[in-house]
């Protein structure tokens, strides 16, 4: 939304400037998306994440299985228990499913607040990397290409390969 508003303003200041102001008019593209996958920094949070995932993952899909095994040993002894016997194992098929359901819940959670954690970061450090680049190259408008829509780039006015290499060499892991 905010980078279709600032095309429709780039596009009329374009169509009603001066042509003599229109044509020292610079703009440069970045995709931060990319740049977040290819930065250093970017890539251990990712390592980290799928860690993270891992590790939740294995949890989940352990209960998950000792779940089907407490149901599959009910199904297979239902016919046969008593009634308090049957009363208990749907109790324990109850708390075990509330347990799962919680576990996912709490682990979708856990990974989402990961990932925004660790992407706010990331992006604070490239829009700043992206501001120097933009006034050392005396740009007038840089423009995020991954989260709107650009219809056109210029070939060479795509900044997101010097912002990775200049924000990796002010970062060093």
């Amino acid at each position: 939304m905010l980078t279709r508003l600032l095309m429709a303003v780039f596009v009329a200041m374009m169509t009603f400037a001066p042509a003599s102001w229109a044509a020292d008019f610079k703009v440069a593209t970045i995709d931060y998306n990319r740049a977040i996958q290819e930065i250093e920094e970017g890539k251990q949070a990712q390592a980290r994440l799928d860690k993270m995932l891992e590790g939740k993952r294995a949890e989940i899909e352990q209960l998950e299985a000792d779940l089907r095994s407490l149901q599959q040993e009910y199904q297979s002894k239902a016919a046969v228990l008593s009634d308090t016997a049957r009363q208990d194992y749907e109790r324990r098929l109850y708390e075990m499913n509330a347990r799962y359901q919680q576990l996912y819940q709490s682990s979708e959670m856990a990974m989402q607040e990961a990932y925004l954690s660790a992407m706010e970061g990331l992006m604070t450090g490239l829009k700043v990397t992206a501001e120097q680049v933009g006034k050392e190259k005396n740009l007038d408008l840089i423009l995020e290409v991954s989260l709107g829509t650009v219809l056109y780039v210029k070939p060479g006015t795509d900044i997101t390969d010097e912002v990775v290499k200049r924000y990796n060499a002010a970062r060093p892991v």
